[in-house]
């Protein structure tokens, strides 16, 4: 009992003397996202036709299984790496679904943002992510007016097609970064039961 009476009282003096700094980040955090939540509504929605290339896999092919673990290895070296991005994003695979991470420039401040996607193999290969949430820091916003934004805002690579209206953001792998000199194409996308395969083949282009 004394000693919960200790933790308790040293608890309330770290809280006092922590208070006034506390709050001043509190109040400046809140006030960023209201005024991204005033901006992200007055913004015109955009609509882009979103369509894949089929990626130029030589007759020599093969097709590869891959855990999520040795997957986000992957898609860090090749894909987060990759300069055209410049380190604006970050993909990650989880369990439920890609995960975008990214920091963005608001009126001077760094805004954190995550959005959680549920990622389809398209006929040409490539992998269609449907965009399910997003936060700003810990405030949940509407979809399509943050990719909308994001969509006006940030020089994507082409590899990369965003639609707005859809939900929707289009990883082309007929055009993104080769995997050491291998051009390659989705087959199955299975987060929940860590199935990923991939057909690959040498390239020219």
């Amino acid at each position: 009992m004394k000693q919960d009476n200790v933790r308790s009282n040293i608890d309330e003096i770290v809280r006092q003397s922590q208070k006034r700094g506390f709050l001043k980040g509190v109040l400046g955090t809140l006030l960023v996202l209201v005024i991204l939540s005033a901006v992200l509504l007055f913004i015109p929605q955009n609509h882009q036709h979103v369509t894949d290339t089929q990626p130029e896999i030589g007759q020599a092919s093969f097709e590869v299984s891959v855990s999520r673990q040795e997957l986000n290895a992957l898609v860090e070296k090749y894909i987060n790496a990759d300069p055209s991005l410049s380190h604006q994003f970050r993909f990650e695979m989880q369990k439920k679904g890609m995960m975008l991470y990214g920091t963005y420039k608001l009126f001077g401040q760094s805004v954190d943002f995550g959005m959680r996607m549920t990622p389809e193999v398209t006929k040409n290969g490539g992998i269609l992510l449907h965009a399910n949430s997003v936060a700003v820091g810990q405030l949940p916003l509407p979809v399509k007016y943050v990719m909308n934004y994001f969509g006006k805002k940030v020089d994507l690579p082409n590899w990369l097609t965003l639609d707005a209206q859809k939900k929707t953001l289009l990883i082309d792998l007929g055009k993104a970064p080769k995997v050491q000199g291998v051009r390659v194409k989705a087959v199955q996308i299975n987060p929940e039961k860590d199935k990923f395969v991939f057909k690959g083949g040498f390239s020219d282009k």
